[in-house]
């Protein structure tokens, strides 16, 4: 079973029939949708996948008249993830796995704070892959173990292999840490196949902070503190960093 229907199940067991969607918002770097209950989450955009058309934002939700595309304040979330979480199109997506993440924005105690690298204990021996370029990671780690391998779709500079690397050279990592993103763009299965250890962690704020659906160590995501500056300042184009440094939200971890 893929990660997505996983998801998708467990989603069903969190929520109530009559929970939908009360606000979403779609910014340059982030989407976040708040529930009819008041929980709230957000997902990195999809951005990268769109066709850049102006036109696009409105089609993706709807208004091209199309039931397959749609999003809508005030659907029921059980609706919008039987045709968001596995649509190919990127807009939708984000809206739906947004969703997603607000459902398990809750139950606060279950998260760990700290640094998600310490919970992973690393040494000289250590090769790490990391899947996306979380520039903070790498820079904490290469003083810290052997080598980092960086692979990431978009190569920024040199130093960072393409995805397609991952067949060959992320098997040879004693440990993988893997954007949240993979999850929302689909690409989360393809990756853990050939992952060979089980020191692995999921991070960044698009990681859905749920248990018993990842086979990995650590989830490392975000919770929500208050939704209204979230909303306002996403709509403002801010990213993670100004989201946890405002308050909005902070970064939380789930050890399995």
């Amino acid at each position: 079973m893929t990660i997505a229907k996983k998801l998708y199940n467990k989603v069903l067991e969190n929520i109530t029939d009559d929970i939908f969607i009360e606000d979403f918002v779609i910014g340059i770097g982030e989407t976040a949708v708040k529930l009819s209950d008041g929980r709230t989450g957000f997902v990195a955009t999809n951005r990268e996948d769109t066709l850049g058309k102006c036109e696009e934002f409105y089609k993706c939700m709807g208004l091209d008249g199309k039931p397959e595309s749609k999003a809508e304040v005030g659907m029921k979330v059980k609706d919008l993830l039987e045709v968001g979480m596995f649509s190919g199109d990127p807009l939708l997506r984000s809206v739906s796995y947004a969703a997603v993440n607000a459902v398990f924005n809750k139950n606060p105690e279950r998260f760990v704070n700290g640094d998600t690298l310490k919970l992973m204990e690393f040494n000289k021996k250590d090769i790490v892959g990391i899947v996306g370029e979380i520039t903070p990671f790498v820079d904490a780690l290469r003083p810290k173990v052997w080598d980092v391998l960086i692979f990431d779709r978009q190569r920024r500079h040199d130093q960072i292999l393409p995805d397609w690397a991952i067949i060959e050279m992320l098997p040879k990592c004693t440990a993988v840490i893997i954007t949240g993103t993979t999850i929302v763009n689909g690409t989360i299965d393809y990756i853990l196949n050939y992952v060979n250890t089980d020191r692995v962690a999921i991070a960044g704020p698009s990681t859905i902070m749920v248990e018993d659906v990842f086979p990995v160590k650590i989830l490392s995501g975000s919770y929500i503190e208050d939704s209204e500056k979230l909303f306002d300042l996403i709509k403002k184009g801010a990213g993670t960093r100004t989201l946890f440094r405002s308050g909005a939200a902070r970064k939380v971890n789930l050890v399995l």
